[in-house]
């Protein structure tokens, strides 16, 4: 071997293949960011409903989609339209009303959240869009990205099944849930990477090592839905898939890989249902173990098969291309057997002993039936056409009904349901953002809504028609995932879990912000003398910054009011009460700062100070039962006012009349002053 020294020296790599070569690194490395990112949004938020990590979340969005709107604003190419501004200013303009919505609100505290949430929304969406116009070509990576986080959530939701012992050890229900704490979330989670799947195994460009994994990374989605027994996530994939389909002139290879991947699921999802310590609520951890690590064993067998099916059906379609005409003839066949579904369905159900007619009519009575009861919580509920959605909807109406045109105020249905409701259930959310927006915001929150879904089918249309393959395809992609999760939350509250909402404003943003411009043009260097680029941008961040500071408060109120209870723990009463003061002043829509207020007042030993501050949170929020709850108790149990007590309990009694503990107050009370024993 010749000496170091004397080795002829490697001759530089030209620019033009360094630049090659890191451009074929970025689209891969900007997807696992996409990825990553979105992960950890889902992760990271849950469910959306504790206010700790929503909050982090949304910071998150506030920042890094202005960010990326500013960075859009200085360095887009000159003569650059802002495609989507219409899209995004709808959505920000809905914010704005929740927001206004806190001076009507019979819950102005979570209409304050609920604002916090929509701005939040409306930064992401808006950083999609800046995104789109600064790397268009990035289209790719977008579908990447969507996809990895997807099948992450997915296999993670999975792997608590496998491994119950040690990632879900106290869970009691069989449906797959985590990690949103909800399972509907899990069904679109794994909804939504139908559209990317489809595009993914069918393209023609890319490796083919890449393009089959497609094929079991549509298995683990859909068997995370399967196990979740949501129908509507369901519903909802069928939906994207339709969009693809007739889009997308790629639909032999498509069909591929939503049959296969199907199948596996399936089979997965099949045998897990024969499982009753995988399918049983409250089953004992030690079968759910055993149950689990068997379940790992087959889905890892399934995805190893659908790889190599992947693979082979990767390698038959480079190495036997069909004829034009004829994968014209089977895209045509595999539209009329989508179709003929319908009509197949007809049928079947002809044959049943109630008839089609009858088979139909019982179905719609069941899903509208405001009294019928809600099915099973086994895999039985895959088939049946029951729900309690429809008395969640018609409560929500009977609101809009007495409110028609301002609503109850952005987040005001769990607060005014108490008053509608004819079951003892306490329900957050109206399970469809329809009748939840016509509860809350009224006609101006649906019209809002109806001009926001009509600026994005336009923008839509305008990008995707403007758009040449392979691009074209990616956006129907990207189009199509944002359809998925539009249907489920018509039907669901999803839009409030930011894990699946994310997904859904990235790809509905990048669509809308696309436009039929050029993909590549050249960039502007930033000129901190142009004033036409720097002031917008500078006050893109200055809002953000204040939308930040929003969304923060009511988080540090909750913080200062649990260190105020802590402090009242420890005896000093001093710093307590100083510290639910912070409380107060961070967010003086809330009540809780007062019924804290009012339980330090009366550990330290002053009812009387404790009665003002119940008095003062049943005047902040008198649609509120809750505080009318504690001055019944403290009335009667403290200051032994009966006749108080009572009073306070009418109110209670008609804000919430379906309570046990709010009707056992009130007789409580009336029997106290009548002198009653």
């Amino acid at each position: 071997m010749r000496p170091r020294a004397l080795r002829p020296a490697r001759p530089p790599r030209p620019p033009a293949a360094r630049a090659a070569r890191a451009a074929r690194w970025a689209e891969p490395l900007t997807g696992l960011a996409i990825g990553a990112l979105l992960a950890a949004i889902a992760f990271g938020a849950g469910g959306g409903q504790s206010l700790e990590p929503a909050t982090r979340v949304e910071l998150l969005l506030i920042l890094l989609g202005a960010a990326a709107t500013a960075a859009a604003l200085l360095v887009a190419p000159a003569g650059t339209r802002m495609r989507g501004g219409a899209v995004v200013g709808l959505l920000a303009a809905l914010a704005v009303l929740a927001a206004v919505s806190i001076t009507w609100a019979v819950q102005p505290s979570d209409a304050w959240l609920e604002a916090n949430r929509l701005f939040a929304y409306a930064a992401a969406l808006a950083g999609a869009v800046a995104l789109a116009r600064v790397a268009p070509h990035r289209w790719p990576s977008v579908i990447g990205g969507v996809l990895l986080a997807t099948t992450a959530v997915c296999g993670y939701a999975l792997l608590t099944k496998a491994f119950p012992e040690h990632l879900n050890e106290f869970e009691l229900f069989a449906r797959l849930r985590e990690p949103f704490g909800y399972w509907n979330a899990v069904g679109l989670t794994g909804a939504l990477a139908v559209p990317g799947c489809l595009w993914l195994g069918a393209r023609r460009e890319g490796r083919p090592l890449v393009s089959a994994l497609a094929y079991p990374a549509l298995g683990v989605c859909l068997s995370a839905t399967l196990m979740a027994y949501s129908r509507g996530a369901l519903l909802a994939a069928a939906a994207g898939a339709i969009v693809w389909f007739a889009l997308v002139p790629l639909r032999l290879r498509a069909a591929t890989v939503l049959l296969a991947g199907g199948a596996g699921a399936a089979m997965v999802a099949v045998w897990s249902f024969g499982k009753d310590a995988l399918s049983t609520d409250r089953a004992a951890l030690d079968a759910r173990s055993d149950a689990g690590h068997e379940l790992l064993i087959l889905l890892l067998l399934v995805l190893a098969l659908l790889y190599l099916t992947g693979l082979v059906a990767g390698f038959f379609a480079d190495a036997r291309p069909l004829r034009a005409r004829n994968r014209r003839q089977t895209g045509i066949a595999l539209l009329l057997a989508l179709a003929l579904a319908p009509v197949a369905a007809a049928g079947v159900l002809a044959t049943t002993d109630e008839g089609l007619g009858g088979s139909i009519d019982s179905a719609w009575s069941s899903l509208t039936d405001t009294s019928a009861v809600g099915p099973a919580n086994d895999p039985s509920r895959l088939t049946a056409t029951g729900s309690v959605r429809s008395r969640y909807w018609d409560e929500a109406l009977q609101m809009w009904e007495d409110e028609p045109v301002t609503g109850m105020g952005a987040g005001g249905y769990a607060t005014a349901r108490a008053r509608y409701r004819r079951d003892l259930l306490d329900v957050r959310h109206a399970h469809g953002y329809v009748p939840e927006t016509m509860a809350e915001l009224g006609l101006l929150g649906a019209g809002l809504s109806i001009a926001l879904l009509v600026a994005w089918i336009l923008a839509a249309r305008l990008s995707i028609g403007a758009a040449r393959e392979p691009e074209r395809a990616g956006l129907v992609t990207l189009a199509a995932t944002a359809v998925v999760f539009g249907a489920h939350a018509s039907i669901d509250w999803t839009w409030a879990v930011p894990g699946t909402a994310v997904v859904g404003l990235l790809c509905a943003g990048w669509v809308a912000g696309r436009g039929p411009e050029p993909e590549r043009a050249p960039r502007r260097r930033v000129d901190w003398r142009d004033a036409g680029r720097v002031a917008p941008a500078a006050a893109v961040v200055l809002l953000a910054l204040i939308a930040a500071w929003a969304v923060w408060q009511p988080l540090r109120s909750s913080q200062a009011a649990d260190e105020a209870l802590a402090a009242m723990d420890a005896r000093d009463f001093d710093r307590a009460r100083k510290l639910v003061e912070t409380a107060r002043d961070r967010n003086p829509l809330s009540t809780e700062p007062l019924l804290d207020r009012a339980t330090i007042e009366q550990a330290a030993g002053d009812p009387q100070a404790a009665e003002r501050a119940l008095e003062e949170a049943v005047r902040l929020q008198p649609a509120n039962w809750v505080g009318w709850m504690r001055l019944t108790d403290h009335r009667l149990f403290e200051q032994k006012d009966a006749r108080g007590a009572l009073e306070a309990a009418k109110v209670a009694i008609y804000l919430n009349p379906r309570s046990w503990d709010v009707t056992q107050r009130y007789l409580d009370a009336a029997r106290a002053a009548r002198g009653g024993p």
